[in-house]
């Protein structure tokens, strides 16, 4: 949507159809590098003048090896791929097209081909390392294994079609609405979720499963619930470790901007209903109101 190669409304109607159609072996194909546009278009053609498989085809074809077509069926069991083929089939992008925007996709991504793999996989603590490279060493753990579980969160509560960018600090922060919640004792740290009214009120529909109109009460208390019940479930990984922290009142803030003690990650986070931007510091930063200077 960002290239404005589809638009919102097709977006919303391939995910919606993805979780019951099978990926087919041309799209892997392209996504693995063993077959480029052309070639996959070339047995599609002559499948409608043979009674064979497309593996067949492509292995007597010299395309893909026998090693190569075991890959990708074990691959289509829980494949990442479906969107591509969906928009495929319906007629928004040609072959040629999805092959030109996975290229361009991993460019502007900066992400090598085991990176871009990590993400096809679905495997959520490479996801996390991954997308935290750019500001987190070895070292700050609490951070890595933090973010980890606000994904599976997300996942798991909110939206499994999510999409992230990599983190980046920040000396300050606007937000519109911030949902945050600080802790207190040894290593302490501050978290929190930021977006606009609509997001953030979808956000709290699908938490509390009822009907939410803009930021109301119902909305902020299902925020906060939400960011409680993470919080909690992490504060008991960190207790296994010897770590003790205490949580502190969750709050629902507007119209405003952190002042970070130290450093401020954020990470925006796309889901199928809008952004939100994961936010996490080492120490409970300042608040500033929209109106003071």
């Amino acid at each position: 949507m960002e290239k404005k190669l589809i638009k919102p409304e097709e977006l919303r109607m391939v995910l919606a159809e993805q979780k019951s159609v099978k990926v087919k072996l041309g799209v892997l194909a392209i996504d693995a590098g063993y077959m480029n546009a052309g070639q996959v278009e070339k047995i599609h053609q002559l499948q409608v003048a043979q009674d064979k498989r497309f593996g067949e085809l492509a292995i007597a074809g010299g395309y893909l090896s026998e090693a190569q077509l075991a890959e990708l069926l074990n691959a289509q069991k829980k494949s990442n791929s479906l969107l591509g083929q969906l928009l495929i089939e319906r007629g928004i992008f040609s072959l040629a097209q999805y092959e030109d925007a996975m290229r361009q996709y991993q460019a502007d991504s900066q992400l090598t081909g085991d990176e871009l793999q990590v993400l096809k996989n679905n495997d959520i603590t490479q996801i996390a390392e991954l997308f935290l490279k750019t500001v987190a060493d070895d070292q700050n753990r609490i951070l890595r294994d933090y973010f980890e579980l606000f994904l599976r969160n997300i996942v798991r509560f909110i939206d499994d079609e999510i999409r992230m960018e990599a983190a980046e600090t920040a000396d300050s922060y606007t937000y519109d609405y911030l949902v945050t919640q600080g802790t207190a004792g040894e290593s302490r740290f501050f978290s929190g979720f930021a977006g606009s009214e609509a997001v953030l009120a979808q956000f709290a529909a699908i938490y509390a499963e009822e009907a939410v109109s803009g930021m109301n009460d119902l909305a902020k208390d299902a925020l906060g619930e939400f960011l409680n019940c993470h919080n909690g479930l992490f504060l008991s990984q960190l207790a296994h470790q010897g770590i003790e922290l205490d949580l502190l009142l969750t709050a629902v803030k507007e119209s405003g901007t952190i002042k970070p003690a130290g450093a401020l990650y954020v990470i925006p986070c796309y889901l199928s209903f809008g952004r939100i931007d994961f936010l996490y510091a080492d120490a409970n930063p300042g608040f500033m109101a929209k109106d003071q200077h």
